[in-house]
């Protein structure tokens, strides 16, 4: 049986039986749909009394709000571009999209732990700024908690309905920024410090994966082997492997190859011929950047990719429904509110662009496998 028939079978028993509890065990705290779960922890925090503290996040909220605005632009500009020259330019090879984070067909099953960890941290950072911001602007949070949306853990914060609402304008919309800001800044960070760790630690490269029939399947090269060298010179970075391919004209059909791979493998290092006949165009092989320490390049790459994506969507004006209601983004809330002052054909006209933007995103979703270092 498939690995995603596996997941698929295993996903669906799992959230019956949480179902099925959820409807035996009456609990007002937890609350569970189809997919969906809601826990609340019934923990609520008062106002920030330091004046000091409130005068600095409110900075930080204003900074915020000039943030979620410039990416709010950022992401339409990445949406048109992508939907005009995927649909609307002629013989176009545009693939790029968004891409949903789906374990066993676009996340391998080996790199999932990293994914969710890199989203619980940016979803925590992510609500734990909402609080700050709220309660700096006077608002109380109420409660807070988690959920599980499919398979995706994430926290959220409630802050006081009546205090929110009655809130002045532009504090609601530095409550609602401040998640957005947090995620950039994270991503940025990790992102540098991948820059910066990454060159340190590579070991090779990896093979990932070997076409059937191919020269180098014919040479019995495996997926998760490790090359270290060719012909005798060292291919420790992605790039310098390139280099040696095309440089013995490995990556062409109008040249023969003959390739000395050294390779390490399972604990063990060893040589392997490789022949690339005339007329053949390549070795058969996909490969990725092998790194020391591995476990430690994969997480900070999924925590700079999560919490980028996250600061990126979560800025767009969206409405998803969902069972028990919908989740809107923080770019929704600044988008409603903001139009919502015109009155009410400026509400319908945010309604608008918010499934507006839903369809859009929709139709630029790509299934491409996402595979970190």
């Amino acid at each position: 049986m498939q690995d995603w028939l596996i997941i698929l079978i295993s996903f669906i028993i799992f959230w019956g039986f949480l179902y099925l509890i959820g409807k035996i065990i009456k609990n007002k705290k937890i609350t569970i749909y189809p997919f969906v779960l809601i826990a609340k922890t019934g923990i609520g925090m008062e106002p920030i009394k330091s004046k000091n503290r409130a005068k600095i996040l409110s900075i930080f909220g204003y900074i915020s709000l000039a943030i979620s605005i410039g990416l709010m632009v950022y992401f339409y500009y990445i949406v048109i571009s992508t939907f005009i020259a995927r649909y609307f330019v002629p013989n176009s090879t545009q693939t790029a999209g968004f891409v949903p984070l789906i374990p066993g067909i676009t996340i391998s099953l080996d790199q999932l732990i990293y994914f969710l960890l890199a989203i619980g941290i940016a979803v925590v950072s992510h609500e734990l700024f909402h609080a700050l911001i709220a309660r700096a602007e006077g608002i109380p949070i109420k409660d807070a908690g988690f959920f599980l949306l499919a398979f995706i853990p994430a926290a959220f914060v409630e802050p006081d309905d009546n205090k929110m609402k009655s809130a002045p304008f532009k504090s609601r919309l530095k409550v609602y920024s401040a998640g957005v800001t947090i995620n950039l800044i994270l991503g940025i960070i990790f992102l540098l410090l991948f820059v910066y760790i990454a060159p340190k630690l590579i070991d090779g490269v990896s093979l990932v994966s070997v076409l059937s029939n191919s020269p180098a399947s014919l040479a019995n090269l495996k997926p998760g082997m490790i090359i270290i060298s060719v012909n005798g010179t060292s291919t420790l970075s992605l790039q310098s492997f390139m280099n040696i391919l095309n440089k013995y004209g490995a990556e062409s059909n109008l040249t023969t190859a003959n390739l000395v791979l050294t390779v390490k493998y399972k604990g063990v290092i060893e040589n392997i011929t490789v022949f690339k006949p005339y007329g053949i165009p390549n070795l058969g092989i996909s490969v990725v950047q092998a790194f020391k320490m591995s476990w430690l390049v994969s997480i900070v790459s999924a925590l700079y990719l999560i919490n980028l994506g996250l600061a990126l969507v979560n800025a767009a004006p969206l409405a998803i429904p969902l069972p028990g209601g919908t989740i809107q983004s923080d770019g929704g809330y600044i988008f409603i509110e903001s139009l919502s002052k015109i009155g009410k054909k400026g509400l319908q006209v945010g309604i608008t662009f918010e499934v507006i933007t839903l369809l859009m995103i929709l139709s630029l979703l790509t299934i491409s496998p996402i595979r970190l270092p």
